[in-house]
């Protein structure tokens, strides 16, 4: 595992702090979780986009099954 030092404002740590003594986890454990966080939300952001990028030449047909009697 690597260390890292990262320089905060002052009201951002304290911030940070005390969501992570809320969540009962030490700042180390609270800072590695939002980053999987945000690692996931991008990973879902990408899928949403590719699976965008597939189906663009596709949407005169779903609506035409949408719009089926």
């Amino acid at each position: 595992m690597r260390a890292v030092t990262i320089n905060l404002p002052e009201p951002l740590d304290a911030q940070i702090e005390q969501l992570a003594q809320e969540n009962g986890l030490t700042l180390s454990d609270f800072l590695v979780e939002v980053s999987k966080d945000i690692i996931r939300q991008d990973e879902a952001r990408k899928r949403f986009h590719e699976r965008a990028e597939r189906g663009k030449d596709k949407i005169d047909a779903a609506l035409a099954l949408l719009q089926r009697d």
